[in-house]
């Protein structure tokens, strides 16, 4: 009876075990339990068969539960394809439900690369290492390989030992370094084509039954419905996208194209209406969203549209400046407009304004983005239309040029016509000959007196004349003018590198009968600036009359060795240990041998001067002759005339004048 009771009892415990689902592990220490309790053979056996039974009910019925949450899973990745717009998550979270579906360790789903030939993990859930997730797998290798090749699923219990696919180094350190044992893969296909495949792995031995495998090529089936599915949104989205650019390129194009041609019917306009310059690049652009510069001929800018710091200080750059002549070199090749590589944030191009087959200068257009075709033949345009308009400008100043020659022709001849004849020429030119004047004469190298006549006429004022006559330029002006044309003298000319421009200055003339006397004597003033070696300055010619006058028609050889023969040794004392002995010679001379105001002069004590004439007496034997002091003078007029003049023509015709009377 006790065993009969034993047996009762575990029967009702093993109904209560079937209701709870217990583990298999329960249901094992339960038979352990009947046999080592129920003496009885018959009931044990009995027993033994029914709590068998109870568990192999209990695994079905935890395999019917796997597999309706499997298909449960299965509704919810169709649920994600339809609700999930990026491929990425969808692929994601059907890895992540295989890995769970099955209680694998690892899931992962590859991708197959046909630029590469090989397949990458582009989805993974549950891997560790690094070396694993960055695998490339080639098309003929490991479990991708074998469902790549036959199109079906393919379990494997332990990777590193299966047989039944060819091995690769790489991969299996990878399969090493995560720990992988057991493999199963599902191919992703679409139509005859495998795309990837959907793998599970687990660290330890594993067998899937035929309903795991199933399962997890259904999955696979709808990872690659998806993939499908986002390539060709992807590719729709392309296409639209393409049509969409091509539309907007039309529209741009149709816009661009009416604006050119409104543009170039604008050129047109202003053009037949005798437009300046600066008002064709005005439009110009405003039209293109730029700065505009005009360059003449020796690329220095002469115009601009408006003001442009960042222009103006890159064509400040010496490689900026030959970047542009670089460019404008290939705007003269190919008869286009190109680019100028300044390497900034700005973007510059360039193009050649020509005249019949010379250069008459440049454009310069810079924006803060790259320019349209259509923008770059507008402003090819607008070149050709520049051109025209400063050929048409030339021919007019070319016709006023004649003109204001012969008027300055005319006031510098020795047979000079009658002041009411001169003042007929002179009057429409805007110059009153019976105010007080002044001249000025620059001397400037024969092949570039042109270029120098064109760069200084368009900023003269009102009222002066400035021609090419005998090879000089020649001014003459106002009086009251004559601050305005120094300064452009000076800011065109005396500045410009390319020049070795050299000017003198006449005083003021208060009859227009005094210029011939003055043209000539102002161009022996540049002969003896030019014997002196002076170079890029506008000279006073009341210091350089006498000095003229002595050396007319001598070079430069012989005015320094005048010099040097007569101070020389002083001039190299002073040279060698950098001392003033020149110059307290010449206050002494100047200061007619007086101690006393030779060292106020020079702000000395007299016991100093006399020390210093002292050396001078070592070095100038004889220097106190008085049949010598003219010679010295004059030696040291020149020699501080070589070092420099003032740099003012008002001052320098004060203190010279100041100086030859002391002479």
């Amino acid at each position: 009876m006790p065993a009969t009771r034993d047996a009762m009892a575990i029967q009702a415990e093993l109904l209560s075990m079937l209701e709870r689902s217990a583990s298999a592990r329960d249901y094992d220490q339960m038979l352990e339990r009947a046999e080592a309790s129920v003496g009885d053979p018959a009931l044990r056996t009995m027993l033994a068969s029914s709590i068998r039974a109870a568990a192999a009910i209990c695994e079905q019925q935890n395999q019917q539960q796997r597999r309706e949450k499997s298909l449960l899973v299965v509704l919810e990745s169709v649920n994600d394809l339809t609700a999930i717009r990026d491929l990425e998550l969808v692929l994601g979270a059907i890895v992540r439900r295989a890995r769970q579906i099955f209680a694998s360790d690892i899931g992962y789903l590859t991708n197959f690369d046909r630029v590469r030939n090989d397949f990458y993990i582009r989805a993974t859930d549950g891997a560790i290492s690094e070396r694993f997730k960055n695998v490339r797998v080639p098309p003929d290798h490991g479990i991708c390989g074998h469902v790549l090749k036959h199109k079906t699923p393919y379990h494997c219990s332990n990777y590193l030992t299966d047989a039944g696919f060819a091995h690769d180094n790489g991969i299996d350190l990878a399969i090493k370094d995560e720990g992988v044992q057991s493999l199963l893969g599902a191919p992703l296909m679409v139509g005859n084509h495998c795309i990837g495949v959907l793998c599970i792995c687990d660290r330890e031995p594993r067998h899937h039954a035929p309903w795991e495998i199933a399962m997890l090529s259904t999955l696979a089936a709808q990872a690659a419905i998806a993939m499908e599915n986002a390539r060709l949104f992807q590719e729709a989205q392309v296409a639209l996208q393409r049509a969409s650019e091509a539309n907007a390129s039309l529209h741009r194009q149709a816009t661009e194209i009416e604006a050119a041609a409104q543009a170039q019917e604008q050129m047109t306009k202003l053009v037949a209406s005798g437009c300046s310059v600066l008002d064709l690049l005005n439009m110009v652009a405003a039209r293109l969203g730029g700065h505009i510069a005009l360059l003449d001929e020796a690329e220095r800018p002469i115009l601009r549209t408006a003001a442009c710091d960042r222009l103006d200080s890159l064509l400040q750059d010496t490689r900026v400046q030959d970047a542009v002549h670089q460019a404008l070199s290939a705007c003269r090749r190919t008869g286009r407009s190109h680019e100028v590589d300044c390497a900034a944030d700005i973007h510059v191009r360039a193009t050649a304004l020509m005249g019949a087959d010379r250069l008459l200068g440049a454009l310069l257009i810079a924006s803060d983005g790259p320019m349209t075709p259509t923008q770059v033949r507008t402003f090819e345009r607008s070149g050709l239309v520049a051109g025209v308009v400063l050929l048409s400008q030339e021919r007019s100043e070319l016709a006023a040029s004649s003109a204001s020659a012969a008027t300055i022709r005319a006031l510098v001849s020795w047979q000079q016509e009658s002041l009411s004849v001169l003042q007929s020429r002179a009057s429409p030119l805007g110059l009153n000959l019976s105010e007080p004047l002044r001249m000025a004469v620059m001397s400037v190298e024969e092949r570039n007196i042109e270029y120098a006549l064109r760069r200084v006429r368009a900023h003269i004022p009102r009222g002066a004349l400035l021609e090419n006559v005998e090879g000089f330029l020649v001014a003459i002006c106002a009086d009251s003018a004559f601050e305005s044309l120094e300064r452009t003298l000076h800011e065109t000319l005396l500045a410009d590198e390319r020049l070795t421009a050299l000017g003198v200055a006449s005083a003021t003339l208060p009859r227009a009968d005094a210029l011939p006397n003055c043209f000539k004597s102002l161009k022996r003033g540049i002969d003896i600036l030019k014997a002196l070696g002076r170079t890029r300055e506008l000279a006073a010619e009341a210091g350089l009359s006498m000095y003229s006058l002595l050396f007319e028609q001598r070079q430069v050889a012989d005015v320094s060795g005048f010099i040097d023969a007569a101070v020389g040794k002083l001039v190299a004392h002073d040279r060698r240990r950098n001392t003033g002995l020149a110059e307290t010679l010449l206050a002494y001379l100047e200061h007619a041998q007086n101690a006393k105001s030779t060292a106020d002069h020079l702000q000395i004590h007299v016991n100093t001067l006399r020390q210093r004439l002292e050396t001078v007496d070592g070095m100038l034997s004889g220097w106190r002759e008085e049949g010598r002091f003219l010679e010295l003078h004059v030696a040291l007029r020149l020699h501080r005339l070589r070092r420099g003049l003032p740099g003012s023509t008002a001052d320098g015709n004060a203190k010279e004048a100041n100086g030859a009377d002391a002479g």
